[in-house]
C-alpha cells in the first residue's frame, strides 16, 4: 500500500472527530442570547405593550403639567407701581405685568385715594392702566433712558357724588358722560436703573417716570369752552416702578 493512500485513510477516519469538536467550539463561542431555541425567545407580549403605554402617558402628564405651570408663572406680577398725582388719585400704590418683546408693554392695576378736601370724606380709585415703551437706549451697563411712553387707561372712583348712570334729577342726556368712570390718555418717559446682583434684595431694577396726560372728561369740556387753556386740561403725573423679575 502506497504511503499516501495510508494518509488518506487516516484522514477521511479522523472527519467525524473534525466534526464533533467543531460542534463544540461553535456552541462554547455562539452567545447564551443567540444559542437559547426559538420558542424560548421574550415575546412583545400585552405586559411589555402596557409598560409602554404608561411611560408615555406619564411623559404626556409631565409635559401637560409643565405648560399649565408656565401659564399660571405669568399671572405673578413682576413690577409694582407708585404714583403721585396724574388725575388717578392723590397717590396710588399696585402691581403689573411687563411682556412682548424688549418688555415694551406692561399693565398696571393701581388703588389710590384722593382726601376729603372740602367733600365730607376721603374717596378711593382703581385703575388699570395699559403702556407701550417703544425705545430703550441703554447709555451704561446700569442706566437706561427711555424717552417715549404712552398709554391709556381706565379710572374709576368711590362715592355717592359719582355715577355710572346719569341721575333722574338732570334733564335727559344733560350729561353725555358717566361721573364715575374715566377713560385716559397721556405721554411721557422714563430712566431706569439696573441694580447690580450684589445689590439686589427686592427688585433689579429701579424706574423714574414722569406722565403728562389727560382724560375724556377734560377734552369734553374744553371743546365749547374756548378759554379753557392746554394747562387746564393737562395733568402731570410722577412716579417709581419696581422690577421684581
Amino acid at each position: 500500500m502506497k504511503w499516501w493512500n495510508i494518509s488518506l485513510f487516516a484522514l477521511f477516519a479522523a472527519l467525524p472527530a473534525m466534526g464533533a469538536a467543531t460542534e463544540i467550539l461553535a456552541a462554547d463561542t455562539v452567545p447564551p442570547a443567540y444559542a437559547l431555541p426559538a420558542d424560548s425567545l421574550p415575546p412583545d407580549t400585552a405586559a411589555t405593550v402596557k409598560t409602554k403605554r404608561k411611560h408615555y402617558g406619564r411623559e404626556y402628564y409631565e409635559r401637560t403639567l409643565e405648560k399649565r405651570q408656565r401659564r399660571w408663572a405669568k399671572l405673578i406680577p413682576n413690577q409694582f407701581t407708585f404714583q403721585y398725582a396724574g388725575s388717578i388719585g392723590l397717590a396710588s400704590v399696585g402691581f403689573g405685568w411687563h411682556y412682548g418683546k424688549r418688555d415694551s408693554w406692561e399693565t398696571d392695576v393701581l388703588f389710590g385715594f384722593v382726601p376729603k378736601y372740602n367733600s365730607e370724606c376721603a374717596k378711593f380709585t382703581a385703575t388699570v392702566k395699559e403702556r407701550y415703551v417703544p425705545f430703550h437706549l441703554r447709555v451704561s451697563s446700569r442706566w437706561v433712558i427711555e424717552p417715549l411712553q404712552t398709554g391709556i387707561y381706565f379710572n374709576t372712583i368711590s362715592g355717592e357724588d359719582f355715577w355710572r348712570k346719569q341721575p333722574d334729577k338732570y334733564p335727559k342726556n344733560y350729561y353725555g358722560f358717566s361721573s364715575r368712570v374715566r377713560i385716559g390718555i397721556w405721554l411721557g418717559g422714563r430712566l431706569r436703573y439696573d441694580i447690580p446682583n450684589r445689590l439686589r434684595r427686592r427688585a433689579k431694577a429701579v424706574t423714574a417716570f414722569y406722565e403728562l396726560g389727560t382724560t375724556d372728561l377734560y377734552v369734553l369740556s374744553s371743546i365749547p369752552n374756548k378759554r379753557v387753556k392746554p394747562g387746564d386740561v393737562l395733568s402731570l403725573a410722577l412716579g417709581l416702578k419696581f422690577d421684581i423679575f
